[in-house]
């Protein structure tokens, strides 16, 4: 009896450990009921030893209580451990999610950052992938005819240089720019559907790439990569990273292409006149208002958002999707939208370490769409989240969400953001986007203006 009695303490004595651990690190409510009831369990354990505790074992009732006590305390050790699980990886998911939003959040800050040219942004963006997924090879291909060959690169220095070219069927780019996914391999010579025939002549291990496109055409690849072996898998939040990486790296690369191709129109045009300075060059924001279309399907974009965040939340948050109930269009104004709802959805989220509500939501408003995001979580007071926004002050905000210049585009468009505070539900953040005009509509409106117009005066 004496030792079945024993046995049933220290059982319950290590699910205590384990209950009062737990308790210390998340504060969990859950997990204090189920300490209470170790507890309980524990005193009655001692009450029996000092009540019954010379006796032998037996078929009596005593006997049978101790062995019952005995299978509680096993149960309670059980259900602490599997809590203690359930959070480890309830931890793990979060440091992944919170690793995901900061390199969305820092690919966001560099695409509204006004410093540096776009080759200048392309190698810090390369830098930064680097450094986001632990890899030493950061890569920018480009794949045509069926060559391969480097465009830009971060690498050691005794890494292939820039210019090499291979033959894509030797490079492991031949599956990312067959597909429109990324493609992870954590060690190539464990995988021989990706080795190339002969081995890989870059001595790659370690693969992440993306197909890139400029223009609406193929362009290449993104790769990151290592020559030695990644231990851990690459996340599918790490996948979305890159994909969003890959787009910005289309978008940078059309911007370095467009000068050089103007450049010859304008000495054809005008051979004897000097080539005009610098600062008169169209701005990026001028040659993006120009690239891009008159339009865009805002239900499209809250789609593809909710494709990228769904695996960056975070089990402890709902995540709520509305598109608008009819097919709205904005007017494209030049801004990297999905890249600020990314950033206003990594606030959200940081706003919930316990969890909450994300809501998002299209919708027409007067002669607006909205693009909302609300959470209930506790935010900044309403004065610093306004600081965020403003275009002066926006840049020393303590929150750092690097929105000032993105809403500063926004506003030179027509565009504005907006955030409410309610310290009881939450916080709204709503983007506002002039309607797109139908193009019919407008050249039907530009008609009638030309037939109703006075003719001008003859010079004189």
């Amino acid at each position: 009896m004496i030792a079945a009695v024993l046995g049933s303490m220290a059982i319950l004595a290590m699910a205590m450990f384990v209950c009062l651990r737990l308790i210390w690190r998340t504060g969990e409510p859950r997990v204090a009921t189920l300490a209470g009831l170790v507890a309980l369990l524990g005193l009655g354990s001692g009450a029996l030893l000092v009540v019954h505790g010379n006796r032998p074992l037996g078929p009596d009732v005593p006997t049978a209580a101790a062995l019952g006590m005995v299978a509680a305390a096993l149960l309670a050790l059980v259900a602490a451990r599997a809590f203690a699980a359930t959070f480890e990886e309830l931890e793990l998911a979060e440091a992944l999610h919170w690793g995901s939003m900061q390199g969305v959040r820092a690919l966001t800050e560099l695409a509204a950052g006004e410093r540096g040219g776009p080759g200048e942004r392309l190698a810090a963006m390369l830098e930064l992938g680097c450094e986001r997924f632990g890899l030493e090879v950061g890569l920018v291909a480009r794949v045509e005819d069926g060559r391969w060959t480097i465009h830009a690169r971060r690498a050691p220095e005794d890494f292939a240089a820039r210019g090499t070219a291979l033959e894509l069927g030797a490079t492991l780019c031949r599956h990312a720019v067959a597909g429109e996914r990324a493609v992870a391999i954590e060690r190539v010579s464990a995988a021989p559907w990706a080795q190339p025939q002969g081995g890989d002549p870059l001595g790659l291990e370690a693969y992440l790439g993306a197909p890139v496109a400029v223009g609406g055409a193929s362009f290449g690849t993104l790769v990151f990569a290592s020559r030695l072996p990644r231990e851990e898998r690459f996340t599918a939040s790490q996948k979305d990273l890159l994909a969003l990486m890959a787009q910005w790296a289309g978008f940078e690369l059309e911007l370095l292409r467009e000068p050089a191709a103007a450049l010859p129109q304008r000495a054809a045009s005008r051979p004897a006149a000097p080539a005009p300075p610098r600062a008169a060059l169209p701005t990026p924001a001028q040659r993006r208002a120009r690239r891009r279309g008159d339009a865009i399907a805002v239900n499209e974009v809250l789609a593809r958002v909710e494709r990228r965040i769904q695996d960056l939340v975070g089990p402890r948050v709902e995540l709520v999707v509305s598109p608008a109930p009819e097919p709205l269009a904005a007017r494209d104004l030049g801004v990297a939208l999905e890249g600020m709802l990314l950033t206003l959805v990594g606030h959200a989220v940081e706003a919930m370490p316990r969890g909450g509500r994300l809501a998002l939501a299209a919708a027409r408003l007067g002669g607006d769409v909205t693009l909302s995001v609300s959470h209930t979580g506790r935010s900044a007071d309403a004065q610093t989240l306004a600081r965020a926004f403003d275009p002066v002050a926006g840049a020393g905000a303590p929150d750092a969400l690097a929105l000032s210049r993105l809403v500063r585009a926004l506003r030179r468009g027509g565009g504005d953001v907006s955030v409410e505070v309610d310290p009881a539900r939450g916080s709204t953040f709503t983007v506002f986007l002039p309607i797109a005009v139908p193009a019919t509509r407008a050249r039907a409106a530009g008609t009638n203006a030309g037939a109703g117009a006075a003719t001008p005066p003859p010079p004189v």
